[in-house]
């Protein structure tokens, strides 16, 4: 048996793998999304991972109230909605700026169970949420001259995330693991469908992004692997900024492959988000 000291370690080790692997999908999404629309990226992860689980899912089947399902659809299309959004900022903003918007998904937690739940943001938690708004203010410049529309599409990635987080919570304790994924992933293949024909794109694809999709797919389902475990070892508030290395491995990706350097609003935006979760991860803390 595992003492807390070892539990703790684990799910920092397990945290930090999935950050890098979850990198990886990006640097393979961005590439693969030179030869094919994002939405026919998506269709086929969503595809590949749904026929991944569906062995895993022999036996496990049980009759679901309305409410669940409910539950199920919304966790589905929040995941759906962030990674589309992230996949389309992807083709116009660095690499670093989409994922620094798309960590941006514990800001926004609080509104949606405000929005879910009629719960009201405490006052003491309205410090962090400023401090994290000034750095999505610092990368995504609202001014006239430097406002760039897919900024905007990153960070709704962040509100499809957020809003997948709050909905993944209230399922946990009804269903699998199992099951929240391959429902999500079922749901995301069958929203993704009609968006591949609006774009007159094909579903069939070309011999030289069967690689890349491959890449993309592996990893993001190790990366959810990898990222329930690290919840299985130790508690959110340890989970919640370690991840955020996930920053510094795009960061670095984006310079190696793309020639990319952050600026300094960038630079900025990093330190006031990370300093927003790291306050907001020890508040809980303090109150667990």
């Amino acid at each position: 048996m595992l003492d807390n000291h070892e539990l703790l370690k684990k799910g920092i080790i397990m945290t930090i793998a999935y950050a890098f692997v979850m990198s990886l999908t990006a640097l393979a999404a961005k590439q693969a999304q030179t030869l094919i629309a994002v939405s026919t990226l998506v269709f086929w992860q969503s595809l590949f991972c749904t026929l991944i689980l569906l062995p895993q899912m022999r036996g496990r089947w049980q009759r679901r109230p309305f409410s669940v399902w409910r539950i199920h659809f919304l966790r589905s299309f929040g995941g759906f909605l962030g990674f589309l959004c992230y996949y389309w900022s992807l083709n116009h903003i660095p690499l670093v700026e989409a994922s620094l918007l798309r960590t941006c998904a514990p800001l926004c937690v609080p509104f949606v169970v405000l929005m879910l739940h009629k719960i009201k943001v405490p006052k003491e938690r309205w410090v962090p949420l400023v401090i994290g708004f000034i750095g999505v203010a610092f990368i995504i410049q609202p001014t006239p001259d430097h406002l760039n529309p897919w900024h905007i599409v990153g960070f709704i990635s962040a509100i499809g995330l957020a809003l997948s987080m709050v909905t993944t919570r209230m399922l946990s304790q009804q269903v699998s693991g199992q099951e929240t994924l391959f429902v999500y992933f079922l749901v995301s293949t069958i929203l993704s469908l009609p968006l591949v024909f609006i774009q007159g794109d094909s579903v069939v694809l070309p011999a030289e992004v069967w690689p890349l999709v491959a890449v993309v797919t592996i990893t993001l389902y190790v990366g959810m692997y990898l990222y329930n475990l690290a919840y299985t070892y130790a508690p959110a508030s340890i989970v919640s900024p370690v991840s955020y290395v996930g920053v510094v491995f795009s960061g670095f990706w984006g310079w190696a492959v793309w020639g990319h350097v952050p600026d300094v609003y960038a630079i900025l935006g990093m330190l006031f988000i990370f300093s927003s979760i790291l306050i907001s991860t020890r508040m809980a803390r303090s109150k667990g």
